[in-house]
Formats: structure tokens, sequence, C-alpha cells
């Protein structure tokens, strides 16, 4: 990576239908480990998938971070409502090989939580596969709170969202994204995720992509 790539500010903004072919692009140049640790398959987004990762149908908040004018991450989340009718989200984020471990993730999971929270969200779930221990690893730290269910193949995290500070709006199209970890989600001393019978969404299974809710929301990837 060069220097002048280096400098080149990070943006967050909404994905749109526009977006179609530069996030083909994006998903076709992630390696097939990330792909799947993303969509729980080494999979390539179907037209259908990709016209709900651009937040085309089905309601989602999608939103992209870009380099220059490309894509070098994903980030949607899906409300849907708790079991005692509380407001949550599944999200689910994906960062290009060439930008993990640079904060960009972080700060797409800032955007969509500052998101959640105007809407009236209380807390967000995702599910992550077992051997993912770099994601697991940055939950627990983050989010020393968060509880956790153990299914088929993966772990689902919940995390309760505190009250939205309303001195932090939600960043707006095109706002400058500093690639660190935003101190908005505060690491905390790390301890191992408790595993909560009453957090485990009824311990369900991770089911297959096809049968998500729109398209594999509450998925993590890898080096965020």
């Amino acid at each position: 990576m060069d220097e002048a790539a280096r400098s080149t500010p990070t943006r967050i903004r909404r994905a749109s239908g526009a977006d179609l072919a530069a996030l083909r692009d994006f998903f076709a140049r992630l390696s097939p480990q990330t792909r799947y640790l993303r969509f729980f398959a080494p999979i390539t987004p179907t037209p259908a998938v990709l016209a709900r990762l651009c937040g085309g149908t089905g309601g989602a908040d999608t939103m992209v971070a870009t380099r220059g004018g490309v894509i070098i991450g994903h980030a949607m989340a899906v409300d849907r409502a708790g079991p005692l009718g509380e407001a949550m989200t599944e999200i689910g984020v994906v960062v290009t090989d060439l930008w993990q471990g640079k904060g960009v993730g972080s700060a797409l999971i800032r955007t969509l939580i500052a998101r959640a929270q105007a809407r009236g969200v209380t807390s967000l779930t995702m599910d992550v596969l077992h051997g993912n221990q770099q994601v697991l690893a940055m939950i627990t730290s983050h989010w020393p709170t968060a509880r956790a269910g153990h299914s088929m193949g993966c772990t689902t995290v919940h995390v309760p969202l505190p009250p939205r500070q309303q001195e932090r709006p939600p960043p707006g199209p095109g706002a400058h994204v500093p690639a660190v970890a935003p101190a908005a989600i505060r690491r905390g001393n790390s301890r191992p995720i408790a595993v909560s019978p009453a957090a485990s969404l009824n311990h369900r299974p991770c089911a297959p992509v096809q049968m998500r809710s729109l398209a594999v929301a509450g998925r993590l990837s890898q080096g965020l």
C-alpha cells in the first residue's frame, strides 16, 4: 500500500442502488476465507443478494466505507422485535482483506450503532463463527458485558446499547471517519463472553445463507 493510499481519508455513507456494480467488485475481491466468515460459506453474492446489500429491498440500513471512491467495507443492520417486544437490530460487517485490522470495521459498527439508537433500538445481535477468535476477542474487549449463546456452528452475541447521546448525531453521507478504533466503542477489561440462556435467542441454529433475513445480516467477518 503506497503513501497516497494511506493518506486518503476514509468516508462512510449510505449504500444505494448506484453501488450495485461497485459492491459486486468489492465482494469479488474478498478472499474465500473472508467471504466464508461473513456469509458462513465461501460464496459470491448473487444479483438478488447484492440488491439487498445495497439496501434496495427489505428495509435494511446499509453503509459502505470508501477510500478514493473505492468501497473497502460494507455493513448492514436489520431491525426486529426482541422476545419482549423491544427494538433490536442484527448487524453484519465485512472489510476488504487489505484494510482489515485498521479500524474500518469498528468505524462502520459505530455508524450502525448511532443510526440504530436514533431509531430507538436498545440492543444489537451478531452471529460469529466459533472459530473466528479475532472477532470474538474484539467483542469481548469492546463490550465486556456482552452475553452470548452457542448454537450449531456459531456464537450469537447480544449487546445492550446505552441511551443515545444527543450531542453525537449519526455521521451523515460523506462524513470523514478516521481509520482508528472510534472512541464511541469503549474498551473494557477483557474477559470471556458470558453464556446466558436468556441471551441465546432460544439457541437457534445458524441458518443457511438463503434462510437468513436480508442476506445474512448479523454476521461479522474477521479483522474489523
